[in-house]
């Protein structure tokens, strides 16, 4: 059966490596505590979905003390360096250490960034060996020009990881216009039309909102977003006589038994 999952993911990495903009965080951070947090949903197959809380490890001197609580109860870690900067590469153990000692043996993936940048320190052979010597997966190179893609490829690498047996045949990253899209449809379909209660069944929906490989889920994906785009000129016209809404399941048995 399709599945809901909340995990931890810890994300280290020399200061300017990469990392924050990588995990593509644009809001204003608290960076007075050491971390600031970030969530990356995924949709897999037909239905299973997860939500990464992403721990941004701010890594300043008077922080680190801290960081071993940090990484306790993660499920996996993302580590960012710099190609450009040979000191960034050289600092990987430091964090594989911290990550081994604090959370135990989780797979841990590696990016390198600002693959853009004409200098660069690192060569691919100091990189594979890196990755080999210490059990680690590396993601291959990121660059402003294709954060989105990287994102997504990263991310499939963390769900296959922790799901080895499970066969990847469709895999989709929420992006920022995707969670606007549905918070236009969710508040027209979070109560019953009917009876007027709550409904609790937005994760379903989003699950089935954000599948974009069914003809069947992506024609009513287009179908909820058109109507939402006219449900004020319908409301306008028919308020009197129409309600839009998902009936919850006592409503929905009673009329279809």
């Amino acid at each position: 059966m399709p599945g809901s999952y909340k995990l931890k993911l810890i994300l280290g990495g020399l200061q300017d490596s990469g990392k924050t903009t990588f995990i593509k965080s644009d809001r204003k951070q608290n960076n007075s505590i050491g971390v600031s947090f970030e969530s990356v949903e995924c949709f897999v197959n037909e239905g299973d979905h997860f939500k990464f809380i992403v721990w941004d490890l701010k890594d300043s001197q008077r922080f680190r003390f801290l960081f071993p609580y940090f990484c306790r109860g993660a499920s996996a870690g993302l580590l960012c360096f710099d190609l450009s900067k040979i000191e960034s590469f050289l600092d990987l153990t430091r964090w594989i250490n911290l990550f081994r000692a604090s959370a135990g043996k989780i797979p841990i993936i590696l990016i390198g960034t600002k693959a853009d940048l004409a200098i660069r320190e690192v060569t691919d052979e100091m990189i594979n060996r890196f990755a080999a010597t210490n059990g680690i997966e590396y993601a291959g190179e990121s660059s402003l020009l294709e954060l989105d893609n990287k994102l997504e490829e990263v991310f499939k690498m963390v769900v296959q990881s922790l799901n080895p047996d499970t066969c990847i045949e469709y895999f989709h990253v929420s992006k920022k216009e995707d969670d606007e899209e549905f918070k236009l449809v969710e508040k027209f379909f979070d109560q019953c039309p009917i009876c007027k209660k709550l409904n609790y069944h937005s994760a379903n929906l989003r699950v089935l909102f954000s599948n974009k490989t069914n003809p069947n889920t992506l024609g009513l994906r287009e179908n909820l977003i058109r109507l939402v785009d006219n449900i004020e000129i319908i409301n306008l016209e028919y308020s009197n006589h129409i309600t839009f809404g998902i009936p919850c399941c006592e409503c929905y048995k009673e009329i279809f038994g």
